[in-house]
């Protein structure tokens, strides 16, 4: 079963020139083997986001840990409790439609961050599965955003 209580993780944080090589070899592993190596990282079920830059234009794909939703995933814009939000929220803001790989299964889904009481509800819940997330904003002075990523729906 996914997204199950965990109290225990690493608390270290590496820095931002380390996660982008961590990312990097994380993001190509779990391409390589199908979702198969990579899915579960430190206590935390992970999904492949593919966003477009913003400014550049180009496609990054981030490892995201995620939770399950009725209508789709969750995304905590945490940034590990730093004072700006991380660049692929800006990016998802900027431009909604993109595409998600759980596992080896790759979807289309629109992002729309949650608002007041969906996001206060959902928060609450996702603390309990992950509390390291309530360390994270006790260390920031900004609301972290949480992101639902929906299946897009096919047209008629």
């Amino acid at each position: 079963m996914q997204n199950k209580p965990s109290t225990a993780f690493i608390s270290y944080v590496p820095g931002p020139l380390a996660l982008r090589f961590i990312s990097k070899i994380h993001t190509a592993i779990y391409r390589i083997s199908a979702g198969h190596l990579g899915h579960r990282l430190d206590g935390l079920d992970i999904l492949l986001l593919t966003t477009q830059g913003r400014k550049s234009g180009k496609r990054y794909r981030t490892p995201m840990p995620y939770f399950a939703h009725p209508d789709g995933y969750l995304l905590i814009a945490s940034n590990a409790g730093g004072a700006d939000n991380p660049g692929w929220y800006h990016n998802l803001l900027h431009q909604p439609e993109v595409t998600i790989q759980v596992g080896s299964e790759k979807h289309q889904v629109i992002a729309s961050p949650l608002v007041e009481e969906a996001r206060q509800v959902w928060w609450h819940k996702l603390i309990q599965l992950q509390p390291r997330y309530a360390g994270y904003q006790q260390a920031t002075q900004r609301s972290i955003p949480i992101v639902l990523l929906a299946r897009k729906v096919p047209k008629d």
